[in-house]
């Protein structure tokens, strides 16, 4: 069973067409075509290939460059930028770290994932979304909060 591929929206968000893509890896435009339209099911190297002329992990190459953005950073970012690949997928360090600092967290989303109806699934991720903003809004730095905001008692 292969995923499917976002070779189209990678390179819209790199600002490359296919034709800059062939020419600078190398790989047939003919057949980056077939794995943008889906009628060919690539190999882990043409994958790399690819991958490693749009400068992102492999792995990427099956979620929109949107997701991964909002994996990474914070949904009101006005910019929001990828992480510099080097080595391992970033998200994937990420969420590996996580997962040795809050290990009962990790092993209740995880069973939620993989046993939860999609209702619990959803619920899940609308309650995760609303801490996720409150933490952003409390995180705020005093100095630059707009004028009329409670300010912190000072000692």
């Amino acid at each position: 069973m292969s995923r499917e591929l976002y070779l189209q929206q990678w390179c819209q968000y790199r600002q490359v067409s296919l034709t800059h893509l062939s020419d600078q890896s190398g790989l047939e435009l003919t057949c980056l075509e077939s794995v943008r339209n889906g009628s060919m099911d690539p190999s882990l190297s043409l994958l790399e290939a690819i991958a490693k002329e749009l400068a992102i992990p492999t792995s990427w190459l099956h979620h929109d460059p949107h997701v991964i953005q909002r994996l990474w950073n914070d949904a009101d970012e006005d910019e929001p930028e990828l992480p510099e690949p080097h080595g391992m997928d970033p998200i994937f360090e990420r969420m590996i770290q996580v997962r040795l600092e809050h290990p009962e967290l990790f092993v209740l989303l995880t069973n939620l994932v993989h046993h939860g109806d999609p209702k619990l699934i959803r619920a899940a991720q609308v309650n995760l979304q609303s801490l996720s903003k409150q933490i952003r809004a409390t995180t705020l730095p005093w100095g630059s909060r707009p004028p009329g905001h409670f300010e912190p008692p000072s000692d």
